[in-house]
């Protein structure tokens, strides 16, 4: 048993930096239902190997319409709920420094809604802009490797 970083990367966004001191695992789909699919079976995985959810990231493409809105919030409760399944850790929605007001937006509002619905834990929801001191885009070559095989992605990082 051990805890992991999950880092969930939505297509076409800023790749998040490090984050934490553990092994960091990534789910990536190639549309947005396939995202949520991804990120449930890796969640599935982890929990069938006794792992513990310490810190989830999502990565934050810049689209704000409804449907990416109600996708990315589907996503973030699943991480959120397996974060809380642990009794402590952290959920970060990353997003590029350059997002749009409507995007900082979307994202604080739903940090503040996933907030409201914790239990008394020590677990935290927080917003980022801008990647960490490793600012890096996610290499397109990777990009499509992950994106054609997210199983193989999961063994890999699973080892």
């Amino acid at each position: 048993m051990g805890t992991v970083s999950l880092i969930v990367v939505e297509q076409g966004s800023e790749w998040p930096g490090h984050v934490g001191n553990c092994e960091n695992v990534m789910a990536v789909g190639s549309h947005k239902e396939g995202l949520l699919q991804s990120t449930r079976q890796g969640l599935d995985s982890l929990r069938r190997r006794g792992h513990y959810l310490r810190v989830a990231v999502l990565a934050c493409n810049e689209a704000t319409d409804l449907a990416s809105a109600s996708h990315r919030a589907e996503v973030a409760r699943e991480l959120l709920t397996a974060v809380s399944a642990a009794g402590f850790g952290r959920l970060l929605l990353s997003a590029t420094d350059r997002a749009s007001m409507d995007q900082r937006r979307e994202l604080l509002s739903l940090a503040g809604a996933l907030s409201q619905t914790l239990p008394a834990s020590s677990v935290t929801v927080a917003v980022r802009f801008g990647a960490s001191d490793r600012r890096q885009s996610l290499p397109q070559k990777a990009a499509r490797r992950y994106l054609a095989e997210p199983a193989g992605l999961r063994r890999a990082a699973l080892r």
